[in-house]
Parts: structure tokens; sequence; C-alpha cells
């Protein structure tokens, strides 16, 4: 029988658990040698849901889901550790200036790329002004009008650089880490059209292009001179892309690949086929208040309007339908957060009568009309919480986006948006870049939010910070600037014969490869 372990504590497991009522049958799990005998090291097979290099080997052509391929190709600035924190990587140590409107970094100058250079403040400079590159996607929020905007890169000398911003930036250096962080060689920086075959990084691995079957199977190797390659307990590391995800779950429980990202829908399948199992939750998925003072029509500036859609929503029946194995959430914070509050599950749980009592006593006891854009993406769930606010008065009227450009242009000219992910590593990120950020639009204010935002920022001890995270998100679900509607699980299968239990970097999706160790 497989156990089913999880990252994100047991209320994870409670809810692949209850899923997994439908499957009884347990048998051994695929792959793996005889019992007791040593693990065979000399290649982990990794089955994804996406092509890595689909768009050639540039790191900054890509999102967070590459990073497990890229980290051990590239270095970059800063790094995730194993416990979700950001940390220097090519970067020795890092200081703001007063009004964190400058952020100087001091260089590990060591660092050495293929063709023998090592880094250098030149080439870190050179790497950034590449940030307004139409197809260079991680640097698209540093580039001229970006919500991170870096307005200018100086070299100060050979191993110091100093970034300056647009406006303030406190904690910039969460942006830094893999793929906006990741510095390529000088080869690579020098014509970007080069990484489309060639990857050109300082990292401890290497693309064997000789195994390498580009849309099939990704081939990493050590390389035998650099220090860091002894991080890495496998010999080689073959990323599969295995598209289909039945496909994807069958490689899984066969050991036809030693681990695989799976769906959340898929969890009892493999718990029940006897297949290692840990889901990684951390992203909380939200509906998102874009006019927050009513400036698109009067109701959208009382926040018992916000609390009533809340209430409105079934968020059990809802997830079970559309996204089976996450966990319906009221609360904006993740539930491992030390923000985390229970008590707003309860005050928002499902109550379309309580609901309609607000909406009353905010003024709409007929309730209101709006319109909402979608796309191919979040169709099903406007679909899905349509009819539950209909139900208390609210008509919601949804148009499919002729463009990408009308889907962003919503934030001025609707009222909600999404579902919208967000993950609480960086919680002023979200709060500044986001709800004060390219979702205020209309320049909103809110006390209870800033001054939460506030104490957090200035908390020196764990106890401080778990105070102020429980008031701002109070203090956010309150206010509707967001409403919880699930925390979004990020499921893996795996060879336990092969493979010890994996773990994650707070709440990202993928593990860090170094950090995939073999079954003891």
């Amino acid at each position: 029988m497989s156990r089913i372990t999880t990252a994100r504590g047991a209320a994870v497991i409670a809810a692949v658990a209850a899923s997994a009522l439908v499957l009884s049958a347990c048998s051994g799990s695929g792959g793996g040698g005889e019992s007791g005998a040593p693990v065979d090291t000399s290649k982990l097979i990794i089955g994804l849901d996406s092509d890595q290099a689909a768009l050639g080997y540039d790191p900054v052509r890509y999102g967070t889901g590459q990073r497990m391929f890229f980290e051990g190709i590239y270095d970059s600035l800063f790094r995730l550790d194993e416990e979700g924190q950001v940390v220097p990587d090519l970067v020795t140590s890092f200081e703001y200036n007063e009004d964190s409107t400058q952020l100087t970094l001091d260089l590990d100058t060591e660092a050495t790329f293929d063709d023998g250079s090592t880094l250098t403040a030149d080439l870190v400079k050179q790497n950034l002004d590449a940030r307004g590159g139409a197809d260079l996607s991680a640097y698209s929020g540093f580039a001229e009008g970006g919500q991170n905007e870096i307005s200018d890169v100086t070299v100060v000398d050979d191993d110091t650089v100093t970034l300056t911003f647009t406006r303030p930036q406190a904690g910039f250096e969460a942006n830094l880490v893999m793929p906006g962080g990741a510095i390529v060689g000088p080869t690579g920086a020098a014509d970007r059209a080069t990484l489309d075959s060639t990857p050109d990084g300082s990292g401890p691995l290497s693309i064997d292009a000789d195994a390498t079957v580009k849309g099939n199977s990704y081939l990493l190797v050590k390389k035998e001179d650099n220090p860091d390659a002894e991080n890495y307990p496998f010999d080689s590391y073959e990323f599969r892309p295995i598209l289909d995800p039945q496909a994807r779950v069958n490689a899984a429980i066969s050991g036809e690949v030693d681990l695989a990202n799976i769906g959340s829908d898929q969890q009892a399948q493999v718990e029940s086929a006897g297949t290692g199992l840990v889901a990684n939750g951390g992203t909380v998925q939200n509906i998102i208040a874009f006019d927050k003072k009513g400036a698109l029509g009067p109701q959208w500036a009382d926040p018992r309007v916000y609390q009533a859609l809340s209430m409105a929503i079934d968020r059990e029946t809802y997830v079970g339908a559309v996204h089976p194995g996450n966990l319906p959430t009221a609360n904006a914070m993740p539930a491992d957060s030390p923000g985390f509050l229970p008590e707003l599950d309860e005050q928002y749980a499902y109550d379309p009568e309580g609901a309609k009592e607000l909406l009353a006593e905010a003024g709409y006891p007929d309730g209101f009309a709006f319109d909402f854009t979608i796309n191919q993406g979040s169709q099903r769930d406007l679909e899905a919480l349509q009819p539950y606010w209909e139900a208390i008065g609210v008509k919601m009227t949804l148009k499919n986006a002729a463009s990408t450009e009308e889907l962003f242009a919503v934030v001025s000219t609707e009222p909600l948006g999404g579902p919208l992910p967000l993950t609480w590593t960086n919680p002023l990120g979200n709060v500044f870049g986001v709800l004060f950020g390219f979702a205020n639009f209309h320049k909103a204010e809110n006390p209870d939010i800033q001054a939460a935002a506030g104490a957090y920022g200035a908390a020196q001890d764990d106890a401080a910070k778990e105070t102020a995270l429980q008031d701002l998100n109070r203090a956010i679900v309150d206010s509707g600037w967001l409403i919880p509607l699930y925390e979004q699980l990020s499921p893996w299968a795996y060879n336990e014969a092969k493979v010890a239990e994996l773990t994650f970097p707070g709440a990202e999706s993928f593990p860090i490869l170094s950090a995939i160790q073999p079954a003891s």
C-alpha cells in the first residue's frame, strides 16, 4: 500500500484521502530494484507536462515552470533555498539605499562559463540591459512601464553593479531568482539567438547534445570541473515532455519515469496504484477586485458587496466539480502560512441567505448587474460561479475577450477579474505589486491593508510577522480586494524505490533539482 505524503499539512492529506475512497486497490510501486539493493543513481528520469526547452535554451524566455530544468544549467543572481527563502547565488552581498530605489550587488567573479570566461559586472549589465526584448518574458516586469521597472543598470567596478528603480522596490531580490535573475555567458549575452540551440551558463550541468532529442528528451550531465556538481546526487538527469496527462500518470506508475508532475484529479489513481505521492500547495486562486472605490458603480466601494459575493459561493461543490483534488478556502493565504485564519473559512462559508442580507444592508436588495471578460482558461470557472451570484440577485454577463489587449484592459473597465493565482512567499510583493499595483488602476486606498503590510515589513521576529500576516489576511478578505476560491495543489508521483520523498521550496510547484535525493 502506498503512502500519501504532503508538504502542506494535514488538510492536503485529508483532501487526497477523501478522493481516494472510490479506489481501494493497492499494488506495488513500479520500478526500483530489489529490497535492500543500492539505488541506481546513474540517471534520474523526470516526466513533465511541457517541453522545457521549446523556445531554445535562453532561460529568460520562460517562466517558473521551467525553473527546475534551467537551474542546473545556469546560475542566477539569487536562488530559492529548500525552505523557499530567497538567498544569494551569484551575488555575494547586496544593499539597498535608504529609500529602496537602488539595489547594489557584489558579485561572485569566480563563476565560470563554458568559454572559460568568468562573471563580471559588465556581463550582468549586458544581461539586464536586454530587458526591453519582446520575447524575453522573464524580463517583462523590468522593462519600461513594467511593475518592477529597472530604469538603469550601472557598473560600479569589476564586481559591483547598481540597479536603479523608478519607484521604491524593497525586496526586489525576489525577482532575481531563476528565471529573471539567470545570467547567460558572454556569447549568449552578445547574441541571444545563439541560445536557440546552445546553452551558455555557469551552472554545474550541461546539455548532452548527442543524447538529446528536442521536444522528446533532454539529458543533463555533470560538468566534471564545476565544484557545485557534487551537490547533485544523480550522475545525469533526463527530462521527458509527456503532454498527455494520463500518459504521464501511466509512465510514473509503470516506472517508465522516476517522478512526474500530475493533475490534482489524478492523485487518487496514483495512490491506489501504490506509487509514491506528494502534493505541494501554497498557491491560492482568487477573484480579484479591480474597482475598489466605486469608479464603475457605487456598489464596488462597499466591502459588504464583496463579502456577499464570497458567501454566495459553495466552494466545496465548485472545487469538486471544476478543480477536484484542490482545497476550497476563503483565506487569502495558504493553509500552512502563519497568516492562515481558520475562522475566515467559517465566516465566509456558503450562506446565500446571509449574502442576500449583506446586499440589502449595502442598499442592493434586488442585486445588480455587471460584465466580466473571460478567456478560454477562465471560462469554466466563471460559468461555475455565475449561478451562485445569480441566486443572490447579482447578474454577471460573461464576455469572451477578442484579444489579449482587451483582456489586460479590464483592470480599468470592469470591476472584477481572475481567477488570479497568488503565492505568499513575498507578501509585500503581492500587496504593493498586485493589490496596490497593476490591479489598482483607480488608485484606491485601504488603511487596514497598508497598516498590516507596514507592520509585516517592520517586524523583527517570527511572532510579530505572524500577527502582521494574520491582520493582513483578514484585512484583504474582509475588504473583498481578493475573493479566495481554492488552494491549488501541485501533486507529484514518484517511485519510492528510487527517489526519496520529494520536498519543495515554499509554495513552488517544482522541487529544487539538486534537492531530489535517492531513496535510502
